[in-house]
């Protein structure tokens, strides 16, 4: 399994800079030029669709959104199609097709049909992860996957428990400054709307995973980690 790299943290962040300065055409024009000199190779595409799902909250035009949207899942589907285990790009390409950020932290739902494939990419990673050694981030394709659930209104059979994947996670920091951003937002989604033992034991989860992420410390009231 292709695993998130320290890298892939550098140049998220950095598109997300670009993107908020409005210099992110530039970069995405080069890491566009660098996916089509080698189409086969998975690493160039990879960095091409993390920069295009990266740029997305900056983009403020409804259809421009939109498109810029289905580019991205497009493009995290074609870096699949050359490396299926590239955990990455199976979360993104999922979080991208189930939930449209309408603000970057408040879901909207997509078509059923899209949440759907989601689940499908979810169920494939869950399958993926449960044969690899664990890492911290792992329990956000639980989080997001009980996520999609909610909003399907249904939890499909042999689907652990969320507190079962809660408990088995490493309390562990995930040290991803620029991605942990996105993968904290399932875990905020369900805090915040959850109470009692289960909101207790997301909220010390998602402390200690991505207790440096400005959301969380917002939504439990702490000052964020430094």
């Amino acid at each position: 399994m292709r695993l998130i790299t320290p890298a892939d943290d550098e140049l998220y962040g950095l598109a997300s800079a670009a993107g908020k300065l409005g210099w992110a055409a530039k970069l995405l024009a080069r890491l566009e030029d660098e996916r089509r000199a080698d189409p086969a190779d998975a690493e160039a595409a990879g960095r091409h669709a993390l920069a295009l799902m990266a740029v997305l909250p900056s983009i403020g035009i409804e259809f421009a959104a939109h498109a810029r949207l289905t580019a991205a899942i497009e493009a995290l589907g074609d870096v699949l199609s050359l490396e299926p285990d590239n955990w990455l790009a199976r979360y993104g390409r999922a979080r991208l097709r189930a939930l449209i950020p309408s603000s970057y932290g408040a879901y909207a739902v997509q078509l059923s049909g899209e949440l759907a494939s989601a689940r499908d990419d979810l169920d494939y990673l869950l399958d993926l992860q449960a044969r690899h050694a664990d890492q911290p981030y792992f329990v956000s394709t639980h989080a997001l996957a009980a996520v999609i659930d909610s909003l399907a209104g249904d939890r499909p059979a042999g689907r652990p428990a969320l507190l079962e994947a809660l408990a088995a996670c490493p309390l562990v920091h995930a040290r991803l400054p620029a991605l942990g951003a996105v993968l904290c937002e399932p875990l905020a989604t369900l805090y915040a709307g959850s109470a009692g033992q289960e909101r207790h034991a997301i909220g010390e989860l998602m402390s200690a995973l991505y207790g440096d992420q400005a959301v969380v410390a917002a939504v439990r009231g702490q000052p964020a980690r430094r």
